[in-house]
C-alpha cells in the first residue's frame, strides 16, 4: 500500500505513526495490549511496510510478522472489520478482482531460505557460553538447535550489531528461514533481513516454528512462545518442543500447517498471561483434547523461568504427563 493510503488507513484505525524511515512507518505496537507481556510497547519497535506495488505488512519484534488482513481482523475488532473491504478494494486491481480472496492469499509453494554465506559470517555459540549458562541453557542443546553468536557486524545500512545470540529458525529441510537476534546485554531483539546483508531476495516463511527440524510427530508436540523457552525445556530433558516465535490466531498459517502434519497430540506451554491464554484458545480452535501446562504451579511465568527438573516434573505431574527417555530423540534419530 502506498504511503498516503497507508497513513490514512492507520489514522482511521487510530494508530498514530511515530516516524517514517527506510520504507517503514514506525508505530507503537497496536497489539501490545494482548500480545506483549507488559501490555504496552514502551520502546516502539513495530511498523508497517510502505509498498507501492502491493499489500503492506506489519512487523513487531514481539508479535512477529502479520498481514494487513490479520491486523484489520484483530485490531479494535469492528473498526478494523469495517475497513476491511475498503482496504482490499484499493489493493486489488481490476485484473486481479477475478481472483478470489482465498486464492489471493494461498500458501506459497516456494520459500527462499537464508544463504549459507550469511550464516557463515557468525561465530560458534561457544563464544556466548557464560550467557547461556546464566539462562539455564546447556551448550550442547544450543549447538543442536543451531544457535550462533554475533560478535560484531555492521549491516549494509551502517547499523552495528554486536554481542548477541543468533537464533536461526530452521524448517523440516534443515534450512534457515529467519534470523532472530537477542542482545546479551539487555532484553533487546531484532530480525535479520536480506537488506541488512545487501541482498535482493525475500527469505522467510510465515508457517515456521523454532525447533521444527527437531520434531517427532509420533510423540506429543509441545508449543511454547519463545526459542529460549524451548531451549530451557530441552536442557531439562523435555524435547519435542517447538516455539511459535511470535503471536498466533485461529487463522495463523502456523496452526494450519501443524494441523496438516497430523501430530499425535498437542500440549500448550505458553506464557502464564493473557496473551498465552489467547494463543492456547487459537490452538484449541484446531485441535481437540489439548493439554495446557500451568507454569504458575511453580511460580513461573513461562518455561524459560523453570529452575529445575523437579519444578518441571511438578507441572507435568499436575497434568498427568510423562516425558520418558524414549521421547528424548536427537536430530539424527529422526532420519
Amino acid at each position: 500500500m502506498k504511503k498516503g493510503k497507508l497513513i490514512n488507513l492507520l489514522n482511521q484505525l487510530g494508530i498514530q505513526p511515530i516516524d517514517i524511515n527506510d520504507g517503514w512507518i514506525r508505530v507503537s505496537c497496536p497489539l501490545a495490549e494482548t500480545s506483549h507481556a507488559s501490555k504496552s510497547d514502551r520502546n516502539p519497535s513495530a511498523g508497517f511496510l510502505i509498498n507501492d506495488k502491493g499489500p503492506s505488512v506489519f512487523h513487531c519484534f514481539v508479535c512477529g510478522n502479520r498481514s494487513m488482513e490479520s491486523i484489520l481482523n484483530t485490531y479494535k475488532w469492528k473498526k478494523g472489520i469495517d475497513l476491511f473491504q475498503d482496504y482490499f478494494s484499493d489493493e486489488v486491481s481490476e485484473q486481479e478482482q477475478i481472483t478470489s480472496y482465498k486464492e489471493k492469499f494461498t500458501e506459497k509453494s516456494h520459500y527462499e531460505h537464508v544463504p549459507e554465506e550469511v550464516i557463515a559470517a557468525f561465530k560458534p555459540i561457544e563464544c556466548a557460553g557464560n550467557y547461556l549458562k546464566q539462562r539455564g541453557i546447556d551448550l550442547e542443546v544450543a549447538k543442536r538447535y543451531g544457535l550462533l553468536y554475533c560478535d560484531k557486524i555492521v549491516t549494509a545500512q551502517g547499523t552495528l550489531w554486536e554481542n548477541a545470540i543468533l537464533t536461526p529458525i530452521k524448517d523440516l529441510d534443515g534450512k534457515t528461514y529467519w534470523l532472530h537476534f537477542r542482545s546479551v546485554e539487555g532484553k533487546r531483539f531484532w530480525h535479520g533481513k536480506p537488506k541488512h546483508f545487501n541482498l535482493d531476495i525475500d527469505w522467510g516463511r510465515e508457517d515456521s516454528f523454532f525447533g521444527l527440524d527437531q520434531l517427532d510427530l509420533t510423540k506429543p508436540v509441545v508449543l511454547v512462545e519463545g526459542a529460549f523457552d524451548c531451549l530451557r525445556l530441552a536442557t531439562l530433558g523435555m524435547t519435542n518442543v517447538i516455539a511459535i516465535h511470535g503471536g498466533i490466531s485461529p487463522k495463523s498459517k502456523k496452526l494450519f500447517r501443524l494441523k496438516s502434519m497430523n501430530p499425535v497430540s498437542v500440549v500448550c506451554g505458553f506464557d502464564a498471561d493473557d496473551a498465552g491464554k489467547e494463543f492456547t484458545q487459537a490452538v484449541k480452535h484446531h485441535f481437540d483434547d489439548v493439554v495446557v501446562l500451568n507454569w504458575k504451579l511453580v511460580s513461573c511465568k513461562d518455561a524459560g523461568e523453570l529452575k529445575s527438573k523437579e519444578d518441571l516434573q511438578i507441572v507435568l505431574t499436575q497434568r498427568n504427563l510423562k516425558f520418558q527417555d524414549k521421547y528424548r530423540l536427537k536430530a539424527h534419530e529422526l532420519v
